[in-house]
C-alpha cells in the first residue's frame, strides 16, 4: 500500500500526488501501465451521498492525466456510477443550464456511464441471494405476480469486461452491516441492482459484498483502489450530514481492498470517539470474509507500507 500527502485540494496538489502513486505502484509492480488489447479503461466513483461526499473530481482529473501519459485517450475512458442525476449533481456531468447552452454531456472529454440505465447488465450476471426487497417482503410469499428477479442484483460486469482494468475510486463512511464502506462496498453494493435489499437487511451485507468483491471478472479486472480523505464520514452512513464530515490531507493506493477499509474503519472509529459515538466494535465480519476469499489482508502485519514524498 502507498500513501502520500495533500498539499491542499486542489487540481495541482491532486495531480502531483497521484502521478507519485502511480509512479510508485509501476514501480513495485515492475512494469508500467500500458494501453492493452481492449484499449479502454474504467474508473467507479462514488456519487450516492451527492456533492457533498462524493469522489473528489480534482483527484478523477488526475487520474485522467496520468491515464493520458500511459496511451489511453479521453474516447477511451469511462466513468462509472449508479445513478444519473447523482452524478450530475457532483459535477461530472454539466448542468441542464450548460447543455442547453451546448455543453457536451461527459466530464471534460470523458463518457459518463450510469449503471441505473441497465445499458450494461446482462441476464446471465447477477448475484442470487435469499434476501428480497423489503417493499415484498410481506407480499412476495402471496403473490403470484411477484417479480422473478426480487432475490437478484444484476451487475453490469460487461462494462468492466471492455476494459483492459478498472480503477475503484471510492469515498469512505460509516455503514451499518458492514462497518465501513470505502473500496470494497464502491465496487458491490454501489455497483449493483436491487442493492436496498442489502441497505435494508445489513445482516446480510457482508457476505453479499465479499462474495460480489470475489467475483473473478470484477475482482481481477480492478488494477488498484485510490483512497482520498479529502471528505469521509463517520456517522450517519450514506447520508450526507457536514456535520459528522472530516477531512484528512492524505491519500492512499492499493491493490488490497481490504487494508484500506481497515485504515478506513480505524479513522472513522477515532473521529467517532472524538466526537462522543461508541466506536464501530467488534470489528465487522466483511475482513474476515473478505480475507477467506483472497481478496487482501486487512491485518496491517501483514502489509507492506509505503510513504511516497510527491514533489509539490
Amino acid at each position: 500500500m502507498f500513501e502520500t500527502n495533500l498539499k491542499n485540494f486542489d487540481e495541482s496538489s491532486y495531480a502531483s500526488a497521484v502521478s507519485a502513486l502511480f509512479d510508485a505502484f509501476e514501480k513495485s509492480a515492475g512494469k508500467r501501465i500500458e494501453k492493452s488489447k481492449q484499449g479502454k479503461v474504467g474508473m467507479k466513483v462514488y456519487t450516492n451521498s451527492g456533492p457533498g461526499l462524493a469522489t473528489p473530481l480534482a483527484l478523477v482529473k488526475a487520474v485522467i492525466k496520468e491515464l493520458e501519459k500511459r496511451g489511453y485517450s479521453k474516447r477511451d475512458m469511462r466513468i462509472v456510477d449508479m445513478d444519473r442525476s447523482k452524478l450530475r449533481a457532483s459535477g461530472f456531468l454539466p448542468k441542464y443550464s450548460q447543455l442547453a447552452e451546448g455543453a457536451a454531456d461527459n466530464f471534460c472529454g470523458v463518457a459518463v456511464v450510469d449503471i441505473n440505465s441497465k445499458k450494461y447488465f446482462s441476464k446471465d450476471w447477477f448475484y442470487d441471494n435469499p434476501l428480497m426487497p423489503r417493499e415484498l417482503k410481506d407480499t412476495l410469499e402471496y403473490s403470484p405476480n411477484a417479480p422473478k428477479n426480487a432475490r437478484k442484483s444484476f451487475l453490469p460486469v460487461p462494462l468492466f469486461l471492455s476494459v483492459d482494468f478498472w480503477i475503484n475510486l471510492p469515498v469512505a463512511t460509516d455503514m451499518e452491516g458492514i462497518g465501513v464502506c470505502a473500496a470494497l462496498g464502491n465496487y458491490t453494493i454501489w455497483n449493483m441492482s436491487n442493492n436496498e435489499r442489502f441497505l435494508s437487511a445489513p445482516a446480510n451485507a457482508p457476505v453479499a459484498v465479499a462474495e460480489v468483491a470475489a467475483i473473478p471478472e470484477l475482482n481481477e479486472s480492478l488494477i488498484f483502489t485510490i483512497l482520498s480523505f479529502e471528505k469521509y464520514q463517520y456517522v450517519g452512513g450514506s447520508v450526507f450530514n457536514a456535520a459528522f464530515t472530516a477531512s484528512e490531507k492524505e491519500i492512499l493506493l492499493s491493490a488490497n481492498p481490504s487494508i484500506l477499509d481497515f485504515i478506513a474503519l480505524d479513522l472513522i472509529n477515532r473521529r467517532r470517539v472524538d466526537g462522543g459515538f461508541n466506536p464501530i466494535d467488534p470489528l465487522p465480519p466483511i475482513f474476515e470474509y473478505a480475507r477467506q476469499l483472497n481478496l487482501g489482508d486487512y491485518r496491517p502485519s501483514f502489509s507492506t507500507f509505503k510513504r511516497i514524498f510527491n514533489n509539490e
